[in-house]
């Protein structure tokens, strides 16, 4: 099994890579100005993330009752990304003295905490109808879609605390 995720994982790796060189060649080829620093690491790390949605879609091998759920987790998987994203631009901004660079790290850190219990809650009708091989690859390939990939882990097998789940004693 061990394997199969790692081929998914590089299958999503290649078809990132592939996105992000497609839209760079695209939009030399549509303008004489170059997209700046920000505009590419925010395509690239779309880029990125449809190819791991893809890839753990793909592997979970769902249902069709289970496609219906599918949407409402991913949907706050992209809008985490987004955030996460937008939070680490302003980190990183050039006119920021020290202190405000550790004021927006604070508040990048809070936020993604957020972002992690709306991923969960998105998240507990889909994990609900999986079965046991479709849970461990949803925390397998889940925690690779976030920084804190520890906290998603954990917080994904508490959903499963009193339910039978195997994985919840890991």
């Amino acid at each position: 099994m061990k394997s199969a995720l790692l081929k998914t994982l590089a299958a999503a790796t290649a078809a990132a890579t592939l996105s992000v060189s497609g839209f760079l060649i695209t939009a030399a080829a549509q303008s004489d100005q170059q997209p700046t620093h920000a505009e590419l690491v925010q395509h690239w790390a779309e880029a990125a993330l449809d190819a791991q949605l893809k890839g753990m879609k793909t592997s979970l091998g769902l249902t069709a009752d289970q496609e219906k759920d599918w949407a409402q987790f991913e949907s706050a998987v992209r809008d985490g990304g987004k955030a996460r994203l937008v939070a680490l631009q302003k980190e990183q901004g050039d006119n920021l003295s020290a202190m405000d660079r550790l004021t927006a790290k604070a508040d990048r850190y809070a936020q993604s905490g957020a972002n992690l219990d709306k991923m969960v809650e998105a998240a507990k009708p889909l994990y609900a109808s999986l079965d046991a091989t479709q849970k461990h690859k949803f925390i397998a390939l889940g925690r690779m879609l976030v920084p804190e990939r520890g906290r998603f882990a954990k917080a994904i097998r508490r959903l499963s605390v009193g339910g039978g789940d195997e994985h919840s004693g890991e």
